[in-house]
């Protein structure tokens, strides 16, 4: 449980402190983020494998199917191709997003450094 508290006339070494606690919440939420970027990164790369053998399944049994059967089919495997894309571009937009927050991070940690020598 987190308690804020009314630093008034407190001196430098309290609002230090307060800032140095601030800090360190804000590091474990970016953690935090970025942890949960990387279990939706999991996710989406596991949808994706299987998007693509369901895709591989659909073209071996295309071998053994008549016209009408493959034009449905090959719509089948068109809209896997999308899926997969789909989930390329949410893994890449989930990498770049925990990217920035590895900079956050940096940064966060640069203050940390900063606000103890003070």
């Amino acid at each position: 449980m987190l308690t804020f508290f009314v630093l008034r006339g407190k001196g430098n070494k309290n609002k230090q402190e307060y800032a140095l606690l601030i800090n360190d919440l804000e590091k474990q939420f970016v953690k935090k983020k970025m942890k949960n970027y990387e279990k939706a990164i999991t996710v989406e790369a596991k949808h994706k494998r299987q998007t693509q053998q369901e895709m591989n399944e659909l073209q071996r049994d295309m071998k053994y199917q008549v016209n009408e059967e493959k034009a449905d089919t090959e719509s089948k495997i068109a809209m896997k191709k999308d899926a997969i894309q789909s989930s390329d571009e949410s893994i890449q937009l989930y990498e770049d997003e925990q990217k920035s927050l590895q900079e956050k991070l940096q940064k966060l940690n640069e203050k940390q450094q900063d606000l103890a020598m003070k």
